[in-house]
């Protein structure tokens, strides 16, 4: 099947009431606008913010070998209710691009990140932001997608990835990678097991392969494709069966000391 020259960002949800909102508080920074509310706790940790998001840019594309110089308009919200009321949706954090449109490169339509930014939830970092970043690539599937996204982030819930991973393998809790390989399947899946169980996979087929290869096979994945497409295309890539590929990591995880 071949990849669209556009795709969509499939997200029904989204609202656009947060551009009608007329007090947010704006600060620029060399790759970001971020966007705020007055005597919010975002207000009061802009600089640690601006710092934590320009250096998680420039990890970004320092380690995907990527250029680009796109401001990241990045929308900080005190409540779930709040960040719902405005752009749809309560989760701790969205990159919104909606189309991706192929020139030369992909171009996206949007360059946005929403985050919830209180007490409990400080939903920043270089996650969404390497969705967005990585859009030149394309739109890979989730595995890739939200696997690199944690790969970049090096930690959920505080501790390492592989941490987790391991944790998990011990538990019998991990998913096949097989299952996560067809985005549908993701509808099923625990987000507490998954998201850095994907992650920890991504860090061993780059530390392992090397970031071209992944690159390669980011490339050629995509969520237009059939199951047994993107299965071919990452066994051509790392040329043995996704059931060999996924023995190897978890022995390196068996094998890997806590940190």
């Amino acid at each position: 099947m071949k990849q669209d020259f556009t795709i969509k960002q499939n997200i029904p949800w989204f609202k656009t009431d947060y551009q009608k909102k007329r007090n947010w508080t704006v600060r620029k920074s060399p790759h970001y606008v971020f966007h705020y509310s007055k005597n919010s706790l975002a207000e009061k940790d802009i600089k640690k913010i601006i710092t934590v998001q320009e250096q998680s840019y420039k990890k970004i594309l320092r380690t995907l070998k990527l250029k680009d110089k796109r401001k990241i308009n990045y929308y900080l919200y005190s409540s779930r209710k709040n960040k719902q009321n405005l752009m749809g949706d309560d989760g701790h954090g969205n990159a919104i691009w909606l189309e991706i449109k192929k020139r030369k490169v992909w171009v996206p339509k949007k360059f946005e990140v929403h985050s919830l930014y209180n007490n409990k939830i400080q939903c920043i970092g270089p996650h969404e932001d390497t969705h967005l970043l990585s859009l030149p690539l394309g739109v890979s599937i989730f595995l890739f997608s939200e696997g690199l996204a944690e790969f970049m982030d090096e930690r959920w819930y505080g501790k390492d990835i592989d941490i987790w991973a391991k944790k998990y393998l011990k538990e019998n809790k991990l998913y096949p990678i097989e299952f996560l390989v067809e985005n549908k399947n993701w509808d099923k899946v625990n987000d507490m097991i998954a998201y850095p169980q994907v992650g920890s996979f991504v860090r061993f087929l780059i530390n392992t392969y090397g970031i071209e290869k992944f690159k390669k096979v980011y490339r050629r994945t995509s969520r237009q494709k059939i199951l047994k497409e993107n299965i071919e295309i990452i066994e051509i890539i790392y040329p043995r069966p996704i059931e060999k590929l996924e023995k190897i990591w978890r022995e390196y995880l068996r094998h890997k000391n806590r940190n």
